[in-house]
């Protein structure tokens, strides 16, 4: 369809949905007109897709260097005063140990890596 179309129907007031024209699916001139492409090398989305768990991750990054004297009773660092504090001092505490499934935690986060 050529411009001068375009312009006469606007002036006479037919909307393309009046017509009984058919198009490709995606080809339509009024969703091709409102496309504006990217210039080359910069990306639709800039922040890029969020990283999953990244408080998490922060939160157990601040014990990760945390050098303690061995504890017989297991009780946490008394930096570790609130609930949630506890329990990601305990994750890393649990991986000590060897438990697997905090290992893979700290793992999967990105803790473990320098």
């Amino acid at each position: 369809m050529d411009k001068d179309t375009l312009i006469n129907r606007r002036l006479t007031g037919e909307n393309s949905f009046q017509n009984n024209e058919e198009h490709e699916h995606g080809k339509h001139p009024n969703s091709l007109a409102n496309l504006k492409p990217y210039e080359k090398g910069v990306s639709g989305n800039p922040g890029g897709r969020p990283v999953k768990y990244a408080k998490l991750k922060k939160a157990l990054d601040k014990w990760a260097d945390l050098e303690l004297d061995y504890d017989w009773w297991d009780l946490p660092p008394k930096a570790a005063r609130t609930l949630k504090d506890q329990v990601h001092w305990r994750i890393w505490h649990k991986a000590r140990q060897g438990c697997n499934k905090s290992i893979e935690i700290l793992a999967k986060l990105g803790c473990l890596d320098d």
